[in-house]
């Protein structure tokens, strides 16, 4: 006898299960990202007005910023007696100053307008080597010195204080070059105040974007891990989405304010915008590289954050990492640019 009971086909949930989902925040990532974003608010209030003012308003915010980043890094080695924290930050200040030190060596007189100061990039092969015997002379004086900390504190010092420079010099450099340099820092004008900061800012914007981009694509579609020895939390996803946002954004600011007759900085024009294009693509790509190895140097020494200044971000150095990368390859990228423009690039002046 045929069986005339029809088979009832239930539904599966298999389609739904394909369907693409973001990841469920709890209540602590929630609460880390609100603190995250306030503090964020907070420090671009106070970031913003000193880069549009900049002479030595600028300057003397920076240079805040180094002596916590002096403190910090210190902090990584455990070893902040008194003579090394002062030999330390006098290496850094060295390097970071160095465009101010050789124009007064070299010509005996002080110019009251620090933006003239900072119209190139110098890495000082005589302040390195002075510190690099000083922080070695360490190890023969303090037992619990080692070479391993000399090592470490040289190589971050060249960084961290080079990486100050470039920040000293996308804020300078422009003054110059659309010959502005005569102003006042508090007379407040769109050609005083934000055209001579857009070459900064734009390298700030793309470095944070980078990293919003990153953090945000990684927490709600983030599924494959890059590196979990360095950063447990970061993701591929959030790597490729951090530079296409960042690339695209960017490249799209930098275009509209060309076609503005606003450009970033002067030889940045419409007939080379590939120009653009690769200053888009360079900083993200850097400033995750940053990021990583600064990351790398928390998971070597065992430490969380560098320190706990901004809440929900850390110390300095933990919001500088992506940006002294990004800024360092800028700053090159610009320096070699308006050199060769010129027609006068000197690759011995800049290791000089």
């Amino acid at each position: 006898m045929a069986n005339n009971k029809k088979q009832v086909v239930t539904p599966t949930k298999s389609n739904k299960n394909h369907a693409p989902k973001h990841n469920e925040l709890s209540k602590s990532a929630k609460s880390s990202m609100t603190t995250r974003i306030i503090s964020g608010i907070i420090g671009l209030a106070i970031l913003v007005p000193s880069i549009f003012l900049g002479d030595w308003i600028y300057f003397a915010f920076i240079t805040f910023a180094l002596g916590v980043a002096c403190w910090e890094i210190l902090g990584c080695t455990k070893k902040r007696t008194v003579p090394i924290l002062i030999i330390y930050f006098i290496f850094i200040s060295l390097i970071a100053y160095w465009p101010i030190f050789k124009y007064l060596i070299t010509n005996g007189t002080s110019i009251s307008k620090i933006d003239f100061y900072f119209q190139k990039i110098y890495l000082s092969i005589i302040v390195i080597l002075v510190g690099i015997f000083l922080l070695f002379g360490f190890t023969v004086i303090y037992k619990d010195f080692t070479v391993l900390d000399a090592c470490f504190l040289i190589a971050m010092g060249i960084l961290i204080g080079f990486g100050f420079q470039c920040l000293f010099f996308l804020r300078y450099y422009p003054n110059v070059d659309l010959h502005i340099q005569d102003q006042e820092a508090w007379h407040f004008t769109v050609e005083n105040t934000i055209r001579p900061s857009l070459l900064l800012l734009f390298v700030i914007i793309s470095t944070f974007l980078t990293d919003s981009g990153a953090y945000f694509v990684g927490v709600f579609f983030g599924k494959n891990k890059m590196n979990e020895r360095i950063s447990p939390k970061k993701t591929w996803e959030g790597f490729v989405g951090g530079i296409v946002i960042s690339s695209i954004i960017t490249f799209a600011i930098g275009f509209i304010f060309t076609l503005c007759n606003y450009p970033i900085i002067s030889f940045f024009t419409l007939d080379k915008l590939y120009y653009i294009l690769i200053f888009s693509v360079l900083i993200p790509l850097f400033a995750t590289l940053g990021d990583f190895v600064f990351s790398s140097i928390k998971r070597y020494w065992g430490i969380k954050d560098y320190g706990k200044l901004i809440p929900g971000h850390g110390g300095v150095l933990d919001r500088l990492d992506s940006i002294f990368f990004a800024v360092i390859v800028a700053s090159i990228f610009v320096f070699i640019l308006s050199n060769t423009v010129s027609g006068k690039f000197d690759w011995e002046a800049f290791l000089v």
